[in-house]
């Protein structure tokens, strides 16, 4: 599944976890992760990679990541606005680093620890540290250039699904609606998704089904018709497709999982 965290647009973020585990998800912030302790598993656009006690990793805005814990990890998360490091955003447009992965040095984690992960109000101290630790990364990697994209107009275009999925929508309508060709947006939406339009629509409607199924008394045929299904059959073929088990399965295995984080609205 994807989730689309259109809230990140703040111009600073800052989350301290425990065993962090989360699937693909992207927002148009970049996302800074520091591994306290133990050890996390970081996917970014299908590439694997591993991080350990002490280490650096940083997500370019609208990058599809995920998060996993295998054993233990405890891990600092900071997120920050594009519009944080103008000059930075500038340098990276449509490219993606060959290793985000990256240490510091220890007068860069002296002064960095002061004032990122923690809510620092001095807003100059924070944009120098930000400053100061991406040249530090780019002095450990370089660049990859790839397609030219438009990160607005996938800004629009997952803001539009996530505010509309519970109703009858396709991608030619909503290609209407933004002004774009649909064999574009088709395009477009399966080379920055990579998935159909179909399948984003029908995962985020069956995620909303997850939340409806554990946190309300709906039945599941008035579930199916508010997460925007036209036939509970349709509703419940996708449902065991996605989840392995059907609604009523689902309901009674009671899962702790990611729903209190999936953005509802």
């Amino acid at each position: 599944m994807l989730i689309y965290e259109a809230h990140h647009f703040d111009y600073i973020s800052n989350y301290h976890t425990l065993n962090l585990n989360f699937p693909s998800h992207l927002h148009r912030g970049f996302e800074l992760l520091f591994v306290v302790d133990g050890e996390m598993e970081v996917i970014i656009s299908q590439k694997s990679h591993q991080l350990k006690t002490g280490q650096f990793l940083l997500i370019l805005p609208y990058e599809i990541h995920s998060f996993i814990t295998k054993s233990h990890s405890q891990a600092n998360i900071c997120i920050f606005s594009p519009d944080y490091v103008p000059i930075f955003q500038k340098m990276i447009e449509n490219s993606s680093l060959e290793n985000p992965v990256f240490n510091l040095s220890l007068e860069a984690n002296t002064l960095i620890s002061k004032t990122l992960f923690k809510d620092n109000q001095n807003l100059l101290e924070q944009k120098a540290s930000l400053y100061l630790l991406l040249s530090e990364l780019m002095g450990q990697t370089r660049l990859i250039k790839g397609e030219i994209q438009d990160p607005e107009l996938l800004h629009r275009l997952l803001t539009y699904i996530q505010e509309h999925f519970t109703e009858t929508i396709s991608l030619k309508s909503i290609a209407g609606t933004l002004g774009c060709s649909y064999n574009y947006l088709s395009k477009y939406f399966n080379t920055h998704i990579n998935m159909s339009f179909v399948d984003f629509l029908n995962e985020t409607r069956v995620n909303y089904a997850c939340y409806l199924l554990i946190y309300t008394e709906k039945n599941i045929t008035e579930i199916a018709f508010l997460c925007g299904y036209e036939s509970i059959r349709s509703f419940n073929r996708n449902f065991v497709k996605i989840k392995l088990c059907t609604p009523k399965e689902y309901r009674e295995k009671e899962p702790q999982s990611f729903i209190d984080l999936y953005p509802i609205n």
